[in-house]
């Protein structure tokens, strides 16, 4: 057996909000499908809606080309860490959700490089 890695060198994001902490929060909650999760990469708390690549020709064609497609991406600019964070207002009072440090997947940290720069 062999085994091939095919690391995506471009990402193509269609759609990008930049909101506060606790909205980014409440969109996770409530968009999410499972689990709720963030991702945090030097300073950019987010999540993504991948665009999956057996929905459209186009879109898998640039995947096996190694470009991923993110539908939509929700930030929050977020200078600290944290493996939890807990709302304290709003419907969704006490929602705690869980924080991946995704600082050190390549994409993740270009994209938070992209995103703190603007």
């Amino acid at each position: 057996m062999s085994v091939r890695y095919n690391d995506n060198s471009d990402l193509v994001i269609h759609h990008a909000y930049e909101v506060g902490m606790d909205d980014l929060v409440r969109l996770c909650i409530s968009r999410s499908h499972g689990s709720p999760m963030l991702y945090w990469a030097d300073g950019i708390a987010f999540f993504y809606e991948q665009i999956p690549p057996m929905m459209n020709a186009k879109v898998e064609e640039d995947f096996l080309a190694g470009k991923d497609h993110w539908a939509e991406v929700y930030y929050s600019k977020v200078k600290e860490y944290k493996s939890v964070i807990e709302l304290d207002n709003g419907e969704f009072r006490g929602a705690k959700i869980g924080v991946v440090d995704a600082s050190k997947f390549s994409m993740h940290k270009d994209f938070a490089k992209w995103a703190g720069s603007r």
